[in-house]
């Protein structure tokens, strides 16, 4: 089961919400390093191409979802690959291209002169050539007067950089064994999710609030297991024996077991042994969390999977935050609270 279900990502410290500026702070940006980068298009503009394919399991690999590249699409990652001419230090691992945004992974092997943003700087410098060269002048005209806005508006100074790409980027570097293998298996599912989202938009809209007794939700997932009248409070006490716990559990997962849904903040060691066994079983969850949902939230892993298969909701009474918190007692009684209101959804109707 993967981590990001169950237990909080920890943010870089001292920021207060996501960005493409965010750095890895004290990280020498010139030495050897693998990262992965993900650049987006200037207002999200589907310049790319698009993902075409069906999400069908029978379908053999020319089937599957996949990008057909725009003339742009295919300059960009043409300018990608030749980075290394440019750039003998770096070492392209791999490359997934997007209706509106890259994700890439590249190695850098040894000490360069430069850093890695002049690196992705001269990247972008290619990028913007070709966005001149395929583009309408017309068009460029008009984006090159929004970005001048936006550069205004934001202070940001890489007017140069916001024409075919938003300024900045994200990186993530390569810290743990199994890491890479999870960034390869992350970029060559990245068609097959789209598709997905596309056909079920409602269980991955972040922006989606409802009110639970005194509380303004947030909610990602299918928010129709709400509707639901068979729900089990998976809350576990410290006063509670082993066999006391032993009993909970199994009917808590009978509940799943017969099309029940379990809810729970997961904030115990055994109520989050709980969860793991009802998510491995393919049960249906609400996962009631501490931290909201940043604008660009996207489930990952098998929270993907699981609200793709309408079998999930996650549901936060509190915004967004990208601070270090220990969370108190008061807030996870408070958390438990919104758990227990939950199950009584139907039966104070």
């Amino acid at each position: 089961m993967k981590k990001d279900t169950f237990e909080a990502q920890k943010p870089f410290a001292g920021e207060k919400k996501p960005s493409m500026n965010r750095r890895c702070v004290g990280h020498d940006y010139q030495e050897r390093q693998m990262y992965m980068i993900t650049m987006v298009t200037e207002g999200r503009q589907k310049y790319f191409g698009e993902v075409v394919g069906r999400c069908d399991a029978t379908v053999g690999k020319e089937e599957a979802p996949h990008i057909e590249l725009s003339p742009l699409g295919r300059a960009v990652k043409d300018c990608w690959f030749s980075i290394p001419h440019h750039y003998p230090a770096v070492k392209l691992i791999a490359l997934q291209m997007m209706p509106d945004h890259l994700h890439g992974i590249l190695y850098v092997s040894k000490h360069m002169d430069c850093t890695l943003g002049d690196v992705l700087h001269g990247f972008k410098t290619g990028c913007n050539k070709c966005f001149r060269q395929l583009m309408p002048i017309e068009y460029i005209a008009a984006m090159r007067q929004q970005t001048e806005r936006n550069t205004k508006a934001s202070g940001q100074r890489d007017r140069e950089h916001g024409l075919l790409f938003a300024p900045n980027y994200n990186d993530k570097l390569l810290l743990r064994e199994g890491q890479l293998n999870n960034w390869l298996h992350y970029l060559d599912d990245n068609p097959r999710r789209l598709a997905i989202k596309r056909l079920h938009p409602d269980y991955f809209t972040t922006m989606h609030y409802r009110d639970i007794a005194e509380w303004h939700c947030q909610l990602v997932g299918n928010s129709f297991l709400l509707d639901i009248p068979d729900m089990v409070a998976v809350i576990v006490h410290s006063a509670y024996t082993d066999e006391e716990y032993a009993e909970y559990k199994r009917q808590w997962l009978a509940c799943g077991e017969r099309g029940g849904i379990l809810v729970s903040a997961a904030i115990s060691t055994r109520e989050k042994e709980v969860m793991r066994e009802a998510m491995n079983r393919g049960y249906r969850i609400i996962l009631v969390r501490e931290n909201g949902f940043s604008p660009l939230y996207k489930p990952a892993g098998e929270s993907f999977d699981a609200c793709s298969d309408g079998r999930l909701l996650q549901v936060s009474p509190w915004e967004y935050h990208m601070q270090r918190r220990t969370i108190s007692r008061e807030q996870c009684l408070m958390l438990n609270r919104l758990v227990e209101t939950i199950t009584q959804l139907h039966k104070t109707i």
